[in-house]
C-alpha cells in the first residue's frame, strides 16, 4: 500500500523556485542533448507474488433463477472448480488466493484425486507457520443489500487443529468489511468426511460486494467443492 509521499515538501520547493525565478532574469539556455533511453530493468530472482489477486467482482445474474423455497439462486463462477485460470497451473477459474501476511504458509491446489462431484475439487494445505490461509470470490452485491446471502459448500477436512476450518460470507463497502459470517459457532476440525455446510448474512444497506469462500486456520487440509449462494428476502 502506498505511505503517504513529501508532496508538501515538493510544493513548497516549487514555489521558491517559481519566486527567484520571477525576481532574476534568467540567463540564456545551452541546447540539451539528446538523452539516451534507459535500458529495461531485468525483474529480480527469486521474487514471486505474495498472493493471487482477486478478479473484478463477478456481476449479479441478469435473470436468476428462483428455488421452490423463494430463495433467489446466483450463478458462481466455476462453483464446482473444474476448470483452471488461463496462465496458472493450480488457480481456479474465477476464484483468487490468499493467506496472512508473512512467510508463504498455504499451498492451493485443484485436486483430480478427491472431489465431491465431477473431476476435481480445491484443497488448502497448511504448511508453515501463519495463521490463516483462503480462497474466496468476489461477486458485486448492490442489488441485494438489505437481503439475506446464503453460502453453501461440500467440505472435507484432514488432521485440522482446533482453530478449524470454516466456510467464510463477508460483505463490504468498498474496502471495508461491515459485516462477516465465518461460521465460529461451528467450527470443522479433526478429519472429516464430505458434508454440506450452510452460512447466511443479513447485508446491510451499504453493502456493494460480497466475498464467499473457505478458511484454513492452521494446521492441517481442507477441500471444497460444489458451492451455492442463494439471496433470500429478509
Amino acid at each position: 500500500m502506498a505511505e503517504p509521499g513529501s508532496h508538501r515538501i515538493a510544493a513548497a520547493l516549487a514555489l521558491t523556485a517559481c519566486l527567484t525565478a520571477c525576481a532574476t532574469p534568467p540567463a540564456p539556455v545551452a541546447p540539451v542533448a539528446p538523452v539516451a533511453p534507459l535500458a529495461p530493468v531485468a525483474p529480480l530472482a527469486g521474487v514471486t507474488p505474495a498472493m493471487v489477486p482477486p478478479p473484478a467482482p463477478a456481476a449479479p445474474a441478469a435473470v436468476p433463477a428462483k428455488s421452490a423455497s423463494g430463495a433467489t439462486s446466483v450463478a458462481l463462477v466455476n462453483a464446482g472448480f473444474e476448470t483452471i485460470r488461463r496462465g496458472t497451473s493450480d488457480v481456479p477459474a474465477g476464484w483468487f488466493l490468499f493467506q496472512h501476511a508473512g512467510p508463504r504458509s498455504y499451498t492451493y491446489v485443484v485436486d483430480g484425486a478427491q472431489q465431491k462431484s465431477g473431476e476435481r475439487s480445491m484443497r488448502l494445505d497448511n504448511i508453515g507457520p501463519e495463521f490463516y490461509g483462503a480462497i474466496a470470490q468476489k461477486l458485486d452485491a448492490r442489488l441485494w443489500k438489505g437481503k439475506v446471502a446464503r453460502f453453501s459448500g461440500w467440505v472435507k477436512t484432514a488432521d485440522v487443529n482446533p482453530n478449524g476450518a470454516v466456510l467464510t460470507l463477508l460483505a463490504s463497502k468498498g474496502s471495508e468489511t461491515i459485516a462477516h459470517n465465518f461460521m465460529l459457532d461451528a467450527l470443522i476440525t479433526g478429519t472429516t468426511d464430505w458434508k454440506r455446510y450452510t452460512i447466511s448474512l443479513l447485508l446491510p444497506q451499504d453493502t456493494n460486494s460480497i466475498e464467499v469462500g473457505v478458511m484454513l486456520h492452521g494446521k492441517g487440509s481442507v477441500w471444497l467443492d460444489d458451492v451455492e449462494l442463494e439471496i433470500i428476502e429478509p
